[in-house]
């Protein structure tokens, strides 16, 4: 329970128990003046019951602005709701973008990489020739280092034996 519906019921206990000590002061007729009439009545029971009436009217008021406040706290959690599985969704469109965009730069990179491989093949190669060529004119220095060649020399030195 709330505390203002405690204090309501304490308060109403304390004026029925007050009432129902003073029960005899509550019952008795007198002559009651209400301005344009006047009446016999128990003053007593006729407050009691104004009591009464201001308690349900109260208990009344509290409770209309309880399902008010209820009602409002829960259009607050469906739109919180609404704009959290909206939040969601965004953000799963923004993370399947990011994973695309991602996608289409490492495919970029593999075709790169392999642009770079095939070159690097061809300069392998490239190296490979040169470094045979490089190796043949080496081996054709002699021990002393001079060079050696082949196909000229031995022709004049066949020709001038013949002749």
């Amino acid at each position: 329970m709330k505390l203002h519906t405690v204090i309501l019921v304490l308060v109403l206990f304390l004026v029925l128990l007050f009432a129902g000590i003073n029960w005899s002061l509550f019952a008795r007729q007198d002559s009651i003046n209400f301005i344009f009439f006047s009446i016999e009545a128990p003053l007593g029971v006729i407050m009691l019951g104004a009591v009464g009436v201001l308690g349900i009217i109260y208990l009344l008021f509290i409770g209309r602005l309880e399902v008010s406040s209820m009602m409002e706290a829960r259009k607050s959690n469906k739109a919180l709701e609404e704009a959290r599985e909206l939040a969601l969704s965004k953000e799963k469109s923004r993370i399947t973008e990011l994973q695309n965009v991602i996608s289409r730069q490492i495919e970029a990179f593999g075709e790169r990489f392999e642009s770079l491989e095939k070159k690097i093949k061809g300069i392998e190669d490239k190296f490979s020739g040169t470094e045979n060529k490089v190796d043949d004119i080496i081996k054709r220095f002699d021990e002393e280092g001079v060079f050696i060649v082949k196909g000229s020399r031995e022709e004049d030195e066949s020709s001038n034996d013949g002749s």
